[in-house]
């Protein structure tokens, strides 16, 4: 691995004073942090009043009187263009039929997800790592459970499920091969696992830089592209079923135009001169990325990829 990205310090606790360096493999098409956090110090990057798990509920806070023609005309382009679906009840029904399903989330955040498939008829459980975002998820009376990826609590390892969900929760994992041995040691043969990450070879991150919204150093260790997300589901002996992308409209919102600006504009304060800065996001860079993407192959247009693969079956010879 070579170095790839310098990371001045962490935009959402400007009080912190660590600077952190993100390596990335061509061939492997994947990138970490190095070096890694401890598990002691994991806790603390997700004390942040603002953390979008935080809250009951997940809102779009852009205000619609911010909102000009303009603005309103390079949104309304964007989702025109936009065929990603996030994860719901109806993107369940339409990939795997109406059956009742046992069905884990692990990273549940705020149990939202979780609740929308309890009411629709399925079995469900969860695990979250972040306590702040545990207590909104135990509020919807679930059966959820403190936990990470790596390290399930007993109350999860004691049954086999049909389904099993990480959405954006493999990047924030020590230890990738060991979560994903977890949920293959989880399932019940020929179960199936939904993942989403944040897509590394989507053209918004070479734009941006290292103010692109969806780095999130240090909370994100790992860095995946299609195909190593592939790569390792495969390491681990899972069949990959289908790869889908996610995440293309928001990136010109506003808001998501604001937050990249205060990214940029909390590193830059750092005065690193190991920081290579990029061209702060602004709604003219916002028109151009929409000019050079909305005709773009899926791997360089969405900022999410999500794969859903199977456990096979055993085979036993007669």
């Amino acid at each position: 691995m070579k170095p790839w990205l310098f990371i001045p310090g962490d935009w959402r606790r400007p009080a912190n004073k660590e600077s952190f360096q993100l390596y990335w493999c061509q061939k492997s098409q994947l990138g970490c942090l190095h070096p890694l956090p401890e598990l002691d110090q994991i806790e603390s990057f997700y004390d942040i009043d603002d953390y979008y798990t935080h809250h009951a509920e997940f809102t779009d806070s852009e205000a619609p009187s911010s909102i000009s023609f303009f603005d309103k005309l390079r949104t309304h382009l964007a989702w025109r263009f936009d065929k990603g679906v996030d994860v719901t009840t109806q993107w369940w029904k339409q990939q795997f039929g109406t059956s009742s399903y046992s069905i884990l989330e692990i990273g549940c955040a705020n149990g939202k997800l979780l609740e929308e498939f309890k009411l629709d008829g399925h079995k469900v459980w969860g695990v979250e790592p972040d306590r702040q975002a545990l207590r909104f998820a135990e509020e919807r009376n679930l059966d959820v459970y403190y936990g990470t990826a790596e390290s399930l609590p007993p109350e999860i390892t004691s049954r086999k499920y049909d389904m099993i969900i990480m959405n954006h929760v493999l990047e924030h994992t020590i230890n990738p091969l060991l979560a994903l041995r977890n949920t293959m040691e989880l399932l019940a043969e020929g179960g199936k696992l939904v993942m989403e990450v944040p897509n590394n070879s989507c053209r918004a991150l070479k734009e941006s830089g290292i103010a692109w919204l969806h780095l999130d150093v240090p909370r994100h260790f790992y860095f995946f592209t299609p195909e190593s997300l592939r790569a390792i589901c495969e390491q681990v002996g899972f069949e990959v079923i289908s790869t889908e992308f996610n995440g293309y409209y928001r990136l010109f919102t506003n808001g998501w135009i604001e937050d990249e600006r205060k990214i940029l504009n909390a590193l830059d304060s750092r005065q690193s001169p190991g920081m290579v800065k990029p061209k702060a996001n602004s709604k003219l860079q916002a028109w151009k990325l929409l000019l050079k993407t909305f005709l773009a192959p899926d791997e360089k247009k969405y900022d999410s990829v999500r794969i859903v693969v199977q456990k096979p079956y055993s085979t036993v010879d007669s």
